[in-house]
């Protein structure tokens, strides 16, 4: 802070004299204040690690010295005709890319993550505005005050929450994180930061393509990588088969590693892989992105894909996708992540919750999603049922029958201002119903005849508040499964029939480019995936997936 300048002031105030003073006074004014950061959960009354966000009046953000190190890692060796083996040694010297510093894109201000209680040594004098964030459950902390000049202030904030998931056996995740985890050092500040963004299970991907595995690489795969602080979980998966022109697939649970290299885009080889270790198989970014459209064209009728991440970052509703698979009568459990730091965004901007029997635990969490007991959300909490039935369930009628629907969706008005909850039908709006005398929530209770099998699911729509314009409010919540017996199953009816055809063009587009002249058009111009060379030795093998595919849609469309 320096040595404070002193003055021997004579008996007539001379202009020096005078200068001395003003310097002195101004020293006295310039000096700065420290500040003790403790942040509690409002039950508990322990520290509680946060997302924290302390700006000056000038709004720069101020972090704290201590601050969580946080960051991901998006690189790979794509492109390389080789990528070397990474020995252990420089495994556990890989860059993490860590920052103490996050550019919230939403909010458009840094921030910086806590572990509950923060330290700044030095803090120019003057009046600070601080928010204190954490997930979606809780309460957004905001307070104001003034540091003095050499002030020690001490500031603890309770966080309260608006509603507890947690207490009706709901728990919240992101299946899409890129965060290295070389060694098992450093599952700790991991888990503070998760816990930051009440992340309840967090899946941490190794990135793969057709030349490498090993990008945002993990210490292990399996019980071994799985790590709990309370009810926080980490866990390793993988995003690998990847390629630009078949889609991105997700693996979660798996006992090893996953990968077939010599027959890198036969991805039934994985999903049966996956599958025979009692992990799950899905399909990222919203099924439409990167080719993924082809991708499920040839994998659905297989049966071995359980879910499809249907929200990420600010792509907006795009629930057409899912809404076809589920039409054309082929079940996936809706998920959603966040993709960080691929994408600008940060861990659980973007989550999904999964219903879960009894306590949590990671194959207790894998069942829920297997069993599609999942809503996906941005902010806005989900209850739905028909006939008593929850998210994911089926309910059998022998004959038709007049039956309850209920809805419900919470949110905290500060962050969310939703226009409507939907009840939608085979994905076609049946009844909207709007907010009304700017309530925290909207629910319904209506009578629904049962006359065809079908299925139901709600939905919402608004906008983000305090956030980057035109961000919108979203949440989705899996399918309810009405079955008639003796009526013809959604595989059978007309929209079904419609579909399969729609993903008998598909695969036609698909083989069409696969020919012997065309298939240098499907690698990537910003860097391909795959190579060439790959697609030539897998092409024959692919033409076969495809034909396989191609007459189970043939029989779905009744040719």
């Amino acid at each position: 802070m320096g040595v404070k300048p002193t003055c021997r002031l004579p008996r007539v105030l001379t202009a020096a004299a005078f200068l001395c003073l003003i310097v002195a006074a101004g020293f006295q004014t310039m000096q700065s204040g420290a500040l003790e950061l403790t942040i509690v959960d409002g039950d508990s009354g322990l520290p509680t690690p946060a997302r924290i966000e302390l700006v000056d009046n000038d709004g720069k953000g101020c972090i704290a010295d201590d601050a969580l190190l946080t960051g991901g890692d998006c690189s790979h060796c794509s492109g390389l005709p080789e990528c070397p083996e990474l020995s252990q040694a420089m495994l556990e010297k890989l860059p993490l890319r860590q920052s103490k510093t996050i550019t919230n894109n939403y909010t458009r201000t840094n921030q910086f993550y806590s572990t509950g209680k923060s330290r700044f040594a030095s803090l120019p004098a003057g009046s600070y505005a601080l928010r204190v964030y954490k997930g979606f459950e809780f309460n957004v902390a905001e307070r104001r005050f003034r540091i003095g000049s050499g002030e020690d202030l001490k500031v603890t904030v309770p966080l309260s929450r608006w509603i507890n998931l947690e207490q009706q056996g709901w728990y919240s995740a992101d299946d899409h994180l890129h965060i290295p985890r070389p060694v098992t050092a450093l599952n700790p500040s991991l888990s503070k930061w998760m816990q930051a963004e009440d992340v309840r299970v967090a899946n941490l991907l190794q990135l793969g393509e057709s030349t490498e595995f090993q990008s945002s690489p993990q210490y292990a795969f399996g019980k071994q990588s799985w790590y709990r602080e309370g009810d926080y979980l980490l866990a390793t998966g993988q995003e690998n088969p990847r390629t630009d022109f078949r889609g991105h697939g997700i693996i979660l649970g798996a006992n090893s590693a996953v990968n077939f290299p010599n027959a890198y885009l036969i991805y039934s080889k994985f999903w049966g892989e996956a599958k025979r270790q009692g992990a799950l198989s899905g399909y990222a970014h919203l099924g439409v992105a990167v080719g993924a459209t082809y991708g499920l064209a040839i994998d659905l009728p297989s049966g071995l894909l359980d879910f499809l991440e249907v929200l990420q970052f600010t792509f907006g509703e795009q629930w057409w996708a899912w809404y076809e698979i589920l039409n054309t009568g082929f079940r996936l459990a809706p998920t959603a992540g966040t993709d960080y730091p691929c994408l600008p965004s940060y861990p659980g901007a973007e989550r999904f919750y999964t219903k879960v029997e009894g306590p949590l635990t990671y194959e207790a969490w894998l069942e829920g999603v297997r069993r599609g007991r999942t809503f996906v959300t941005n902010g806005p909490m989900l209850e739905f049922r028909v006939a008593g039935k929850d998210m994911g369930d089926e309910v059998l009628f022998d004959k038709p029958a007049t039956v309850t629907v209920e809805g419900r969706i919470r949110f905290d008005p500060s962050r969310d201002s939703i226009h409507a909850l939907e009840l939608v039908e085979k994905g076609e709006i049946l009844r909207s119903f709007p907010r009304l005398n700017n309530s925290a929530e909207i629910s319904f209770r209506v009578p629904y005849e049962v006359k065809s099998s079908s299925w139901l699911a709600v939905r919402a729509r608004g906008q983000k508040m305090s956030e980057a314009p035109f961000r919108l409010s979203l949440a989705h919540s899996a399918p309810v499964y009405v079955t008639l017996r003796g009526a013809p199953p959604l595989s059978q009816q007309p929209l079904a029939k419609t579909m399969a055809r729609i993903w008998l063009a598909r695969l036609a587009d698909f083989k069409a480019r696969l020919a012997e002249d065309k298939v240098q058009y499907l690698l990537s111009p910003s860097g391909p995936e795959t190579t060439e060379a790959v697609i030539r030795r897998d092409r024959t093998a692919l033409l076969r997936e495809i034909e396989v595919a191609r007459a189970k849609y043939l029989d779905l469309a009744g040719r």
